[in-house]
């Protein structure tokens, strides 16, 4: 649906909202006193501030996770439209299945919950080979699980009716506390989104305590509790999966350790003292007022220290810093005989080789390094190998390697909207693309679109390359966008659009919505050989947009993108999920 459709339904949903309400108020009223509530509070003794701080910890656990999981969606898959209502309804789903008695244990007694914690993390931090689509579907699962375990713990910690009061105002604040971790302390303290494998290491403290066991002439329920799923009311002893659950713990998180220690100890990832007291204090608290072995505790506390200090996503790093726009490192790498890496996210936003820093060949000495070899062609063929200066506009620096295919006359006009990532790529210490460029080089900070349409220029080729790790910039490929674009490009200009993804396959979308003004859209897969690998090409996908000549002259053997019956993206209605791929982007050729 469109924006204006939304709307429309949105304002028609609050107003039978309103209208159920006022409803329920009057049916409520009527007969108050007619009936009361069967259900009572378990009898429990005076309430004390250890009981309250267990309120506020139980209760902040589940919202901070669900806001990592919505960060951990919108950074490296995409910030599709009420993307946030996924965690949001899988969080409130976990509170209404799990604020009830249930039948059977939840997910924090399972002996195995660390093995897949650890596997939650290892995915993360791209130790193991698993998907990217397998990572987060079982991310979302164990979150939901997760959470049902602990609002579980609330209800059953939840004291007599006169208390009650008390315990949801306290229980709300946890909520509250929760989202200040993430939306306020995460962003200013931490390098990385730690906030993910943080709390998932202080669930790991959370042990409820169920007394059950099976009656002698059961064998098969004997088998459910060897497992740890069992009726909570059997009355014979524990099963062997629970008297040894310490060693599992153990075990697991060895093999965390021996894929954290990969890392070399440096630099912390906190930015301030702050950033380590907050998650020691609240590990202090939890080991104190949550149940847990002396051994949990202990190992817990080191794995503490390992995403505090030793921790690193994607390798060692020599710079590392969060924005409102994600997670950007540089990293040093001994790929190519030594290089500095721009990570932002998981997705690789360029490099440089560490002995091209002092000197780097542009122009036709230039190589084509990382996924940009689709510009370096587009340039020469332009300014016909150098003999005539060009106008270009990049959209999305990365670390300005677009640089390298300029000369003396040339004028190249970058548009970024992170500062973050202007402040490292015009850092000499880890690129000299810009610095040392001979073109004409201009940086606006910025909203892209909104940037180039104050501009009074006309460029040559217009680069889009706005990707933040896997997220889809939508409003940057939608019918108006691509008019602005055209209308800044001259009447032989070219359009180039960089769609490499794992997740989504953007060539059909892009070539209706050009149709629409009139213009033609081609595609090319670069597959690099062993070779040309070796000198830093990676693969990708471009397509070229422009004017059915143009795209004659200039990428003749670039194929046409087959245009389905699907509806052009513009600024009312954008369909991401149309162009979602659940298993992965597979070859054009």
């Amino acid at each position: 649906m469109g924006i204006s459709e939304q709307f429309q339904l949105w304002r028609g949903a609050y107003l039978a909202l309103v209208g159920l309400v006022g409803c329920a108020s009057l049916l409520t009223h009527a007969n108050k006193n007619k009936t009361q509530s069967q259900k009572t509070a378990v009898a429990r003794g005076a309430v004390t501030w250890s009981d309250r701080l267990r309120w506020v910890l139980l209760a902040a656990i589940p919202v901070s996770l669900s806001l990592s999981l919505t960060s951990y969606i919108t950074q490296d898959l995409g910030s599709f439209p009420l993307i946030w209502i996924l965690p949001l309804g899988l969080y409130l789903l976990s509170y209404i299945r799990g604020f009830q008695s249930l039948d059977k244990p939840t997910f924090l007694v399972h002996p195995h919950k660390h093995f897949w914690i650890a596997f939650i993390i290892l995915g993360l931090r791209n130790v193991l080979p698993i998907p990217h689509q397998v990572s987060f579907l079982i991310s979302t699962i164990i979150f939901y699980q997760i959470s049902k375990s602990i609002h579980n713990q609330l209800y059953e910690h939840r004291p007599t009716v006169q208390y009650l009061p008390q315990f949801y105002l306290f229980t709300a604040s946890g909520g509250v506390l929760g989202g200040l971790f993430n939306g306020v302390v995460a962003p200013l303290e931490y390098k990385f989104t730690l906030e993910y494998p943080l709390l998932l290491l202080l669930v790991l403290l959370i042990s409820p305590q169920h007394l059950v066991s099976v009656t002698n002439y059961d064998n098969r329920d004997s088998q459910i509790l060897g497992s740890g799923f069992i009726v909570k009311n059997y009355q014979t002893p524990v099963g062997k999966w629970y008297k040894y659950s310490t060693y599992f713990i153990f075990v697991s998180w060895v093999i965390i350790a021996y894929a954290i220690l990969l890392g070399s100890i440096g630099i912390p990832n906190f930015k301030g003292l702050t950033g380590a007291i907050i998650p020691i204090g609240v590990f202090t608290l939890a080991a104190w007022k949550l149940k847990s072995t002396v051994i949990q505790k202990l190992i817990v506390g080191l794995f503490l220290f390992g995403v505090l200090f030793l921790f690193k996503p994607t390798g060692n790093y020599l710079f590392a810093d969060r924005s409102f726009f994600g997670n950007l490192q540089v990293v040093s790498s001994s790929s190519y005989g030594g290089s500095h890496y721009l990570m932002h996210g998981t997705t690789l936003h360029g490099f440089q080789l560490t002995n091209s820093l002092s000197a780097p060949q542009y122009g036709l000495s230039s190589s084509g390094i990382g996924y940009y070899t689709a510009v370096k062609e587009l340039v020469e063929k332009i300014s016909s190998n150098y003999t005539r200066p060009i106008k270009t506009a990049v959209v999305g620096m990365g670390s300005g390697i677009s640089a390298l295919y300029t000369q003396p006359g040339d004028k190249l006009d970058f548009y970024e909207i992170d500062p973050l990532v202007v402040k490292v790529a015009s850092d000499e210490k880890y690129f000299s693309y810009l610095k040392k460029a001979p073109a004409n080089i201009n940086i606006y900070e910025g909203d892209a679109r909104l940037q180039i349409q104050n501009i009074d220029e006309k460029y040559n080729l217009l680069v889009l390359d706005a990707f933040s790790s896997d997220a889809i910039p939508s409003h940057l490929l939608t019918k108006e966008a691509f008019q602005v674009y055209t209308n800044k490009s001259d009447a032989s200009g070219v359009i180039l659009v960089h769609i490499s993804n794992r997740y989504f396959d953007l060539s059909s979308s892009v070539a209706v919505t050009v149709s629409t003004l009139g213009l033609d859209c081609r595609i090319k897969q670069y597959n690099p050989t062993k070779k040309e690998k070796e000198e830093g090409q990676l693969d990708a996908i471009w397509l070229a947009v422009g004017n059915t000549q143009t795209l004659n002259n200039y990428v003749p053997d670039w194929k046409i993108v087959h245009k389905p019956n699907i509806t052009p993206w513009t600024d009312n209605y954008a369909n991401l999920l149309s162009a979602f791929r659940a298993l992965g982007i597979k070859s054009k050729n």
